[in-house]
């Protein structure tokens, strides 16, 4: 029974997963928001499940940051982002760190930056990381569908663009080039 009980719930995270990677962009709310707010509200929302945790969440958002986008999509990308960084870049490490920054790019986009000091990717997954599916704690409940979710959401709904940056050993650095003034999903 124990195995049953595993098994259906890593059915129920999968089914959550492809959930969120089939965002439908009608219920998705545009609106006005501070980026520095947005990251703090999501930073309340995760500070429970990382107290735990000995790393370290840094933000430095500058306040003056307006955004006409997708605040819940844009408030799950980093989730999704800090969430990888803790299991899969800092995991068995003391003492990390997640560090967030933003720079405004005029007004038309933001430079947004979610860094760790992990253990950082090998060269020959860097080109997978965002492929569905891909994961390397297959079997320990990584489900391939975080960073893939991540890809679509800054390119199909927020209209931007995301890269990452890694040598093995010294962490990540996912980059995320996001307009001011996102696409409406109604277009």
């Amino acid at each position: 029974s124990d195995l049953l009980m595993r098994n259906l719930n890593i059915a129920v995270e999968l089914i959550g997963s492809f959930k969120q990677v089939a965002v439908d962009r009608t219920s998705a709310q545009r609106r006005e928001f501070a980026l520095d707010a947005l990251v703090s509200e999501t930073m309340l929302t995760l500070n429970p499940s990382l107290k735990a945790m000995q790393h370290v969440i840094q933000t430095d958002i500058p306040t003056g940051i307006a955004m006409v986008s997708y605040p819940g999509q844009l408030g799950q990308i980093l989730t999704n982002l800090i969430h990888n960084a803790v299991v899969h870049g800092l995991g068995d490490r003391e003492h990390g760190i997640v560090h967030i920054s933003a720079q405004g790019e005029g007004s038309a986009s933001v430079v947004l930056v979610v860094q760790d000091n992990g253990a950082g990717i090998p060269e020959a997954n860097l080109r997978r990381i965002f492929d569905p599916f891909f994961t390397t704690r297959l079997g320990q409940g990584g489900s391939g569908l975080g960073l893939h979710i991540v890809y679509n959401l800054v390119r199909d709904v927020l209209g931007g663009t995301v890269t990452v940056e890694s040598t093995l050993g010294q962490g990540a650095r996912f980059v995320l080039v996001l307009p001011c003034t996102s696409p409406d999903g109604a277009d």
